[in-house]
């Protein structure tokens, strides 16, 4: 008797728990919108559980309305305390009924005693956090029940029997409800943070490793042009080889200022201006531009695009991409090939293939192709691929690769047409 209403009462709160997961816990809140939403979700379940209670006798209504009272002064603060104060009070003074009074009693002395020991008792309150509350709602479950039994003798002068095993019932559910809405809630809160953790051991990972590449990478000219001029210095160097040494000096500082510049290009990005491109000349600049590379390399430069096709994107950046990766692929010929750019429209998006017939890339290999400072070249800092990924990501594009070790590589481009 009574207990499918509780039931129904108990899915409204563990619906609401996981709303309270899909729209704050999944994602990266803020404490204030945290705070709000605690506030509204509780609020829904107050309303919707003191909506549909039962009704043992007149003026008396049983619900499972405690059990979001309790959550949202345990996770909510302060400012959700006054928000469903002001919502569980007025609601209740509307349905009215004998057990107005007795409601808010309880009501004032759960929020109370739970409010008070998260002040004084922080410690212990964090450690038992499951086992006060459990206890608390006891406490008040049975303090309404005490009060309902009261009410019952003085209307009729004797309790039925129905009436206890309803009430054990009461106590029973909310015990339990309480218990499986904590334990929802606190591993929801641990898988949180425990992603959060993840999330900054990765970050400092990859700094690390930045950190790390970026010294290697600067260390190597500084220790040439260190050397040199130590050279320089003692007078140890002939007039005829001083010019050849200076050379030398002058383009391990340009290395230098190369990697600095893709660093700063990586971890500093500008606003860029977006405009409506045809892509299909600026395909062709990026070709002209790498002929005489390729001349070099012996490799033959193949276009295929039929007609304009049009990307919202910044001229400077998408030429950068299209060069940075065009040029891998012409290094990865040692000896000589081709290099064919195809350009074709799929669906909403513009795909541009680079396809190369060099060496090739292993799983493992394309895996990494986008890390910091991850190069298949002797001489590459691996930045240009990097800030490649980064150009397409900001056009809310992809960029995908098909491999075979000996026998070439194709980077396909995916930007949304425009």
């Amino acid at each position: 008797m009574g207990t499918p209403t509780l039931l129904i009462n108990a899915f409204i709160i563990i619906l609401c728990i996981f709303f309270y997961q899909i729209f704050w816990l999944d994602k990266d809140g803020k404490e204030a919108r945290n705070d709000v939403l605690i506030s509204f979700l509780a609020s829904i379940a107050i309303v919707l559980c003191m909506t549909f209670p039962f009704k043992f006798n007149s003026g008396y209504i049983y619900d499972l309305r405690l059990i979001p009272i309790l959550l949202a002064v345990l996770y909510g603060g302060f400012r959700s305390f006054i928000f469903i104060t002001f919502v569980f009070v007025s609601y209740r003074f509307y349905l009215g009924g004998n057990g107005v009074f007795p409601a808010v009693i309880v009501y004032f002395m759960a929020t109370s005693i739970t409010m008070l020991s998260q002040y004084f008792l922080s410690d212990y309150f964090k450690k038992r956090k499951i086992l006060f509350s459990t206890l608390l709602l006891s406490l008040c479950t049975i303090s309404f029940s005490i009060f309902a039994l009261m009410n019952q003798m003085r209307i009729s002068d004797k309790v039925q029997p129905g009436f206890i095993h309803f009430l054990s019932n009461y106590i029973v559910i909310n015990i339990l409800t309480v218990l499986l809405s904590l334990y929802l809630i606190e591993g929801m809160i641990e898988r949180f943070k425990m992603k959060e953790k993840i999330h900054r051991t990765e970050k400092f990972i990859v700094t690390s490793e930045l950190a790390a590449s970026i010294a290697h990478e600067i260390r190597n000219p500084l220790t040439t042009v260190y050397g040199f001029m130590q050279m320089f210095s003692k007078n140890e160097i002939s007039e005829t080889q001083k010019g050849e040494y200076m050379q030398v000096i002058l383009m391990e500082l340009e290395n230098t200022q190369l990697v600095i510049n893709d660093y700063l290009s990586l971890i500093k990005p500008q606003n860029v201006v977006k405009e409506l491109l045809d892509i299909r000349p600026i395909v062709h600049q990026v070709i002209d531009d790498i002929l005489p590379m390729a001349s070099l390399y012996n490799v033959k430069v193949e276009c295929d695009i039929i007609s304009s096709l049009y990307i919202n994107a910044n001229t400077v950046n998408i030429k950068r991409c299209l060069i940075n990766i065009a040029k891998n692929g012409i290094e990865a010929m040692t000896n000589g090939g081709k290099l064919r750019i195809n350009v074709r429209k799929v669906k909403n998006n513009i795909v541009i293939d680079i396809i190369d017939s060099g060496i090739g890339m292993s799983l493992e290999e394309i895996k990494r192709i986008a890390m910091p400072f991850y190069s298949l070249k002797e001489k590459g800092t691996g930045l240009g691929t990097m800030i490649s990924y980064g150009i397409i990501k900001e056009l809310n594009g992809d960029i995908e690769i098909k491999s075979e070790k000996g026998k070439g590589t194709q980077f396909s481009i995916i930007i949304p047409s425009s």
